[in-house]
């Protein structure tokens, strides 16, 4: 079973950057970039698409939040409802600290949150 990622912000400096660290990684990754350029960066640099945050969040086992500061909060006010309950919304501050290997740290992070969610099933 494959492991869906909802990276909101794709086309973002830091967006951009955990796009193509997730390029390679066994997860399923959907896109969200609500600028137009980010949509093209996305598409021209890495050939990615991207969905609606609804389709990224249906099925999602993992957010993370490439987003201002500012806008944390109010994305995940948005789209709490819309979250399982297994699902780790992650924010992503420091860019150069989460994007090193990035693809090994979120790996074994999604593997732990699959064996808490198998244990209290």
């Amino acid at each position: 079973m494959t492991t869906n990622i909802a990276l909101f912000g794709a086309g973002g400096k830091m967006g951009a950057r955990l796009s193509k660290n997730l390029m390679d990684s066994p997860f399923g990754v959907r896109h969200v970039e609500p600028g137009a350029a980010g949509r093209q960066r996305l598409k021209e640099e890495l050939g990615v698409t991207t969905v609606t945050p609804e389709a990224a969040l249906d099925g999602a086992d993992v957010v993370i939040l490439a987003v201002p500061d500012t806008l944390i909060g109010k994305l995940a006010a948005l789209y709490a409802q819309n979250l399982d309950d297994g699902v780790a919304l992650s924010a992503v501050d420091q860019l150069e600290a989460l994007t090193t290997g990035l693809s090994r740290k979120i790996w074994q992070k999604v593997m732990l949150l699959d064996r808490v969610s198998g244990e209290s099933a």
